[in-house]
């Protein structure tokens, strides 16, 4: 619990944090350059980005569940005022406006915050993302691959997951649609390609588990797609390198190493024995720079290691 609660501090602190942002707004005309974050944005600032916000409210509420009595009552009065149905139409009327707006990662992320913290507001946000969901499916022809926000499989996993627990049946088959078109035939996955400088995904395991969700018959195409499972393990339990934390794309590396442990968990008896002491090693690398690191690092990385936390219990 201690633990806990410390990430728990951790998620105000950020999320009152309104500077450094990076909101991402694309101004349309001289009078469209009113970007402060709190006006733009009155639920989803702090954190440096709207994604970011998004997800840690998501870890803020998974954490006020957790601890119960012993969560800080702080936590619980930011959470009412940023998902006040105030704040969230004027958020709701952005995204009419903005249809593209962070789309995918952070309307994913969206969906999951919705699916443990529904209201009447959330609902009519849920609605209006899963069109667009369904609008960016439609015009998906090719996955995108790289480690990062875009990556096709990680959001798909996200919007299903979430979309499951919403009951949005309509986007849950058209996710599963899309992922046996885009990646069903996928055999022998070069997972030396990985990884690039700025990743926090690994690509090959966010497939996987986006697969082991979608095909009944995953074991087959999990030994066509990763035959060598032994050394993939070894490749994917190596620690990332950060040498420069204050560099908010090189953190990205603490990341990874948190989201390949998370997935590893979520995957283990595919992988064999040693592959759960090996993903802990791998939190441990990343744990130091969940609370005690440069922004760049505490504005985000508490969601992965909760979900990593969640899977290994």
């Amino acid at each position: 619990m201690t633990t806990l609660k410390t990430w728990a501090e951790a998620v105000i602190d950020t999320l009152q944090r309104e500077f450094p942002a990076a909101m991402h707004h694309t101004s349309s005309s001289t009078d469209d350059c009113t970007v402060r974050p709190r006006e733009l944005h009155p639920s989803f600032y702090g954190c440096f980005d709207w994604h970011s916000s998004v997800h840690m409210q998501y870890s803020g509420v998974l954490l006020n569940t957790m601890l119960g009595s012993e969560s800080p009552a702080s936590l619980a009065a930011l959470l009412d005022d940023r998902l006040s149905p105030q704040a969230l139409t004027v958020e709701y009327n952005y995204l009419v406006e903005h249809p593209g707006y962070e789309m995918p990662y952070g309307r994913a992320w969206l969906l999951q915050l919705a699916s443990i913290r529904p209201s009447e507001a959330m609902d009519k946000l849920v609605e209006l993302t899963a069109q667009h969901c369904h609008d960016w499916l439609g015009s998906l022809n090719q996955p995108v691959r790289h480690g990062m926000h875009s990556n096709t499989a990680f959001n798909l996993f996200l919007i299903l997951e979430a979309a499951e627990r919403l009951g949005l049946d309509s986007l849950t088959d058209s996710v599963r649609d899309a992922a046996v078109r885009l990646f069903g035939d996928d055999r022998d996955y070069p997972l030396e390609w990985e990884l690039s400088g700025h990743d926090f995904l690994s690509n090959g395991l966010s497939e996987a588990l986006l697969m082991s969700r979608v095909l009944p018959d995953f074991p087959q195409w999990f030994d066509g797609f990763l035959p060598h499972r032994a050394e993939a393990l070894d490749f994917l339990t190596d620690i990332p390198e950060v040498l420069d934390p204050t560099d908010g794309r090189l953190a990205h590396l603490y990341g990874l190493a948190l989201t390949r442990a998370w997935m590893i968990v979520e995957l283990a008896e595919y992988f064999g024995g040693s592959a759960l002491p090996r993903a802990e090693a791998l939190v441990a690398s990343a744990r130091p720079q969940l609370v005690d690191g440069h922004f760049m690092s505490t504005h985000w990385l508490i969601t992965y290691a909760l979900r990593y936390q969640l899977a290994v219990e």
